[in-house]
């Protein structure tokens, strides 16, 4: 029989990790090394081609038309938070794709104002994506916030998106039918005060005429519980009418689109960075030809 050693020369040891460790040190040396030294031969036509790319994004930058952000306060019934951030996201994906004839219909503006619409999205107070918002409540504010390339476009969009909602064809039904409703309930709640005010009349002459204070009543007559009810019927018609008043429009503005002064920041250094990179990647493109170009030379023919 063949006697095994104690170490079998496949097990991982302490050494065999080691050397692993001191030769990847060592590739990844080699590999800064011979990148050092291309940056090195080629650092003067990297830089130039930095150079030359960085100036031309900032000429592009001074090109391209600002954008300037607006936000408007809008208020909510009906429908959940969410569903107003999906019709908004609808109107957003025509604008970033320059749907803007499409957008001009939904919006009922002009494609000239359409043009300058770069971006529509909503937020929670807090400040989060509305998309995100899985709240079911109703009447609670929310932000709309749109990117534009003029701030002559703020009053005109602001009532464009308000009348979008108001004048939804679904939403307006609902409306009317509620409304309908409603109309039908105060006729009846005003039916029910005059008899009520009528009762309460007839009970008041019947204390002065007997000149006696009535202690006891019978199940068919109780100005306490008229009394009630006429609160009660009192209370419920302010409900309906400061519905029928407020809440007629499906949104309510709060606080409308205000110009903004000074444009998104951060557009002209992030044009101006990209530019560079695409000069540093072209830098070493050069770089690189240029060193195949004298290590062909160097073999023999």
């Amino acid at each position: 029989m063949t006697s095994q050693s104690g170490n079998n020369s496949d097990d991982i040891t302490f050494d065999s990790i080691e050397k692993s460790f001191v030769s990847l040190l060592l590739v990844a040396y080699n590999f800064l090394e011979k990148v050092y030294l291309f940056v090195l031969r080629n650092g003067l036509i990297i830089l130039t081609c930095t150079i030359l790319t960085g100036i031309l994004g900032y000429v592009f930058s001074l090109k391209t038309k600002p954008v300037y952000s607006l936000m408007m306060i809008v208020q909510h019934n009906d429908l959940t938070k969410r569903t107003y951030a999906e019709a908004i996201e609808q109107l957003n994906i025509l604008a970033i794709s320059r749907s803007y004839n499409q957008l001009s219909q939904e919006l009922k503006l002009s494609e000239g104002y359409t043009s300058k619409i770069k971006s529509l999205k909503t937020f929670n107070i807090q400040g989060g994506l509305l998309l995100a918002d899985t709240s079911t409540k109703t009447d609670l504010p929310f932000v709309i916030r749109a990117e534009v390339l003029s701030n002559s476009l703020a009053d005109s969009l602001q009532q464009s998106l308000l009348d979008y909602f108001n004048a939804n064809s679904y939403l307006t039904q609902r409306k009317e039918t509620r409304k309908k409703i409603y109309e039908e309930k105060i006729v009846f709640i005003s039916n029910e005060l005059e008899r009520l005010d009528s009762l309460k009349q007839q009970y008041n002459q019947f204390l002065s005429s007997s000149g006696k204070s009535a202690m006891f009543y019978n199940n068919a007559f109780n100005p306490a519980e008229i009394y009630q009810q006429s609160s009660d019927y009192q209370n419920e018609r302010e409900l309906v009418l400061t519905w029928l008043n407020n809440e007629i429009k499906t949104i309510k503005l709060i606080e409308g689109f205000k110009p903004s002064i000074k444009p998104v920041d951060g557009k002209m250094d992030k044009i101006i960075l990209y530019f560079s990179l695409v000069g540093i990647l072209l830098g070493c493109f050069l770089g690189l030809v240029r060193d195949l170009n004298k290590l062909s030379k160097r073999k023999p023919g």
